[in-house]
């Protein structure tokens, strides 16, 4: 991984309006040998789901159980990841270089 500075980073929030419905992140380009942080807000009340846009890994999604729960991912853009949680109202949070 690189130790070098770089020149930008973005933010962004999905507000998960409808429970059980798969939300995608917004499309953003990950810097090369960057990472994306993806956080469930610390004012959440129950768990946030994790997965590639495809059936298989919507079946077995990865799970951030509590409220500040986070996972940091090295992929190329966030356009495919989606969230979801059981219960409507749930924010996820991310972070990433450009």
């Amino acid at each position: 991984m690189s130790t070098d500075s770089r020149p930008t980073f973005t933010t962004a929030q999905v507000t998960l309006t409808d429970a059980d419905t798969w939300y995608p992140l917004p499309d953003i380009k990950v810097g090369e040998g960057c990472e994306v942080v993806i956080k469930s807000s610390v004012d959440n009340t129950v768990s946030v789901k994790v997965a590639h846009n495809d059936d298989d890994s919507k079946a077995a999604p990865f799970i951030l159980d509590n409220a500040g729960d986070s996972i940091s991912l090295r992929i190329k853009g966030t356009d495919q990841i989606v969230v979801s949680s059981g219960v409507a109202g749930q924010i996820v949070e991310l972070i990433t270089e450009k």
